[in-house]
């Protein structure tokens, strides 16, 4: 999507006070590793104000400081990037919470509703981050319990800090500043679900056009022993990793697969990412996630993007279309059948009972030349898993399905819904 405002040419830029000031300040900060790359694109979108970039340079500068501990300063700005759905922001401060000790897990945490993981002085940060967001104001049980840890002159340094970042949301969001070019494999922003979010974003979920849209804002109420319960969206975990979910429940796709054709038939696995079960030994690569097929040998490849991936769906798309193009070169018939015995074996099982298991009415030597026979021929289906995709994406994901004609694209958002001691996971599908 182009920027509303384009960013200053860098050489211009270079050249202005204010990238003097900004290539000088780079240098002593996060240890100098940006100092050889081009200043960022939120500089140089503010600097088409000539002295704007001047007048907020400073205080940019001064909340990048050590008045609050590392951790907690990327804390406090991951959970404002989250709930201003500023993915700017999010994108360059998973890099910067890596790089201050926080992990991908923790990383995670920071865009979920559940603080029960946190420690306790890191909850009340997270606490206080939503009420500036919600009410512009602390509450004075969460001014209390920052005051039992923090000075006053740290108080009012995370107060100016999540103001900081709110305001560059405002800008970057408004100006549609994209991510810059030179970061490696972006971090996605995770969505703030049955929230009307604040940033690019902004609508209510309920007003996105497309299949299964209204269901963000859907309550499920659920039987248990001890009686009913009624779970509501959440942010999507990592445990378990939504590819085993895939792996274990692999008719979580068939809405997706079968959706357009006549036959109905489960879907059967024939390999797994190759890193994760197992490796090539004759210069063969298998790089998709997952590879399924259905009783008649169309091949079903899987791409999942998991909540704490530092890549997202538009590389994911990207990816699995070379996958698609690259399909008889990467799986000839042998690791086909190599892949479905070794499958096989993890179930204590061989590929004929499988077949048979699963009901398809075909001896597995002509069911696997038929695989092959489909993958060379592009006849094929392509499935993007994830717990959410943004907009635009949708909107690419349709256009590329119906300029295809024998493969199909799909994506599939496989949404958590959670009481805090049970979760449901539905999915929903993008065509």
């Amino acid at each position: 999507m182009r920027p509303r405002i384009d960013p200053q040419d860098a050489d211009d830029f270079a050249v202005t006070p204010a990238g003097q000031v900004y290539a000088q300040e780079i240098k002593e900060s996060l240890n100098g590793i940006l100092a050889d790359r081009p200043p960022p694109n939120v500089h140089r979108t503010i600097a088409n104000h000539p002295t704007l970039l001047p007048a907020m340079q400073p205080l940019l500068t001064h909340v990048a400081g050590d008045i609050l501990p590392p951790r907690e300063r990327e804390i406090v700005i991951l959970r404002t990037a989250w709930r201003s759905q500023a993915p700017y922001i999010w994108a360059h401060h998973h890099a910067a919470g890596l790089f201050v000790g926080l992990s991908e897990t923790e990383i995670a945490r920071v865009a979920s509703e559940d603080a029960t993981d946190w420690a306790p002085f890191e909850a009340v940060l997270l606490q206080a981050v939503d009420e500036l967001h919600t009410q512009s104001a602390l509450s004075d049980d969460t001014w209390k319990q920052l005051a039992e840890r923090y000075s006053e002159e740290q108080i009012l340094e995370l107060l100016a800090l999540a103001g900081v970042y709110k305001t560059l949301a405002f800008i970057l969001n408004s100006c549609l500043v994209s991510v810059d070019s030179w970061m490696e494999r972006p971090a996605l922003l995770p969505a703030d679900p049955g929230r009307t979010a604040s940033g690019r974003h902004a609508r209510r979920r309920d007003s996105l056009a497309g299949p299964g849209a209204d269901t963000w804002n859907r309550r499920i109420v659920l039987q248990t022993d001890t009686g009913l319960s009624q779970l509501t969206p959440t942010a999507a975990h990592q445990d378990p990793p939504l590819h085993e979910i895939l792996v274990r429940y692999p008719d979580l796709l068939s809405t997706a697969v079968n959706g357009r054709h006549e036959v109905n038939s489960p879907l059967l696995l024939i390999r797994r990412n190759s890193t994760d079960i197992m490796p090539d030994t004759d210069g063969y690569s298998f790089s998709a996630t997952h590879l399924f097929a259905d009783s008649r040998g169309i091949p079903i490849l899987v791409e999942v993007v998991e909540p704490h991936d530092t890549w997202n769906a538009h590389s994911a798309l990207a990816k699995i279309l070379d996958y698609a193009g690259s399909g008889a070169r990467h799986w000839p018939l042998h690791i086909l059948q190599r892949s479905l015995e070794y499958t096989a074996q993890l179930q204590n099982s061989t590929g004929e009972s499988l077949l048979a298991e699963m009901g398809y009415t075909v001896d597995e030597g002509s069911f696997l030349r038929t695989l092959e026979s489909n993958l060379a021929l592009g006849r094929l289906r392509m499935v993007i898993v994830a717990s959410h995709f943004p907009p635009e994406f949708n909107l690419a994901l349709r256009f590329l399905g119906q300029q295809l004609r024998s493969a199909e694209v799909y994506g599939v958002e496989l949404r958590r819904y959670s009481d805090g001691a049970h979760a449901a996971f539905i999915p929903s599908v993008v065509t």
